[in-house]
């Protein structure tokens, strides 16, 4: 699976030709690729998993959208090896900006590489890949807009920043890509700091976030969505949903603030405690 590029912040960059100018969540690399058989392998900026189960639980339910929402068979059509294709995007997550997470795509597409061409796409070719796959992407600010011409100054201060697709008030973050390959990213405000909440173990946090209010919640949407419903499949979408959300209050440089395990199983006995009360 090919790397995902790397985008330098906006006073580092050179564009030439037209830009694309695209809203950016918050949220972290996310990549795959689909091999003959139509099974999908997951990456992060440095770990590749086989199975939806082995992905990372702030990482679930951007696999579960690619996996459930990707065309497969408008991917046959389109290319003789899928495999040769790495499809780059993010996985969008709370880093202390405020999005309604139920309106969010987990995923948003970004980046298509070709390795029969050796190259990625231009912004445009990207995006309607992703769309013709299924697979949502960016919201687009601008499109085609002539470089000459384009007051990209106004992103170094906030108040330059476009209204948001996603969120009341101004977008967080803007995407800008030319033709060539040149691109840059500009963010209106900082944001991801260290969690605000005390340190807890995992039976507090398994008290705090996995509430009787969310597990029936978490149940009736997997009802809505036809699924199995037991022990199981409601903590692992509870916790999915959990470590998206609430990703800056949970985590410290990527690593969860209590043991993950015992967070798991302290989710699972509530999750029991509460079919068993119902």
């Amino acid at each position: 699976m090919n790397s995902c590029p790397e985008t330098p912040t906006l006073g580092d960059s050179d564009f030439s030709g037209h830009v694309w100018v695209q809203e950016l969540p918050t949220g972290a690399q996310f990549r795959f690729q689909v091999a003959p058989s139509g099974l999908v392998t997951f990456a992060t900026a440095d770990r590749s998993f086989d199975t939806l189960a082995a992905v990372p639980p702030q990482f679930r339910r951007a696999a579960e959208t690619i996996h459930e929402r990707l065309d497969r068979q408008a991917l046959e059509a389109a290319t003789d090896d899928p495999s040769d294709v790495t499809f780059c995007g993010i996985a969008t997550r709370n880093e202390g900006i405020a999005y309604d997470w139920q309106t969010v795509r987990p995923f948003v597409g970004v980046d298509v590489h070709s390795g029969q061409k050796d190259q990625f796409l231009s912004p445009d070719s990207a995006t309607g890949v992703f769309k013709r796959l299924g697979v949502s992407t960016l919201p687009a600010v601008d499109k085609e807009l002539n470089v000459a011409h384009a007051a990209l100054s106004r992103y170094e201060d906030a108040s330059g920043f476009p209204p948001s697709a996603w969120r009341d008030g101004h977008a967080a973050g803007v995407l800008i890509r030319d033709k060539s390959g040149g691109r840059a990213l500009a963010w209106a405000e900082e944001f991801g700091s260290a969690p605000t909440s005390e340190a807890k173990s995992a039976t507090e946090l398994a008290n705090e976030y996995a509430t009787e209010e969310r597990i029936a919640q978490t149940i009736a949407t997997l009802r809505e969505e036809d699924r199995s419903v037991t022990v199981d499949t409601i903590r692992d979408r509870l916790i999915a949903d959990v470590t998206r959300a609430s990703y800056a209050d949970l985590f410290s440089d990527g690593t969860f603030l209590a043991s993950l395990s015992a967070f798991h199983s302290a989710v699972a006995e509530r999750v029991q405690q509460h079919q068993s009360i119902g």
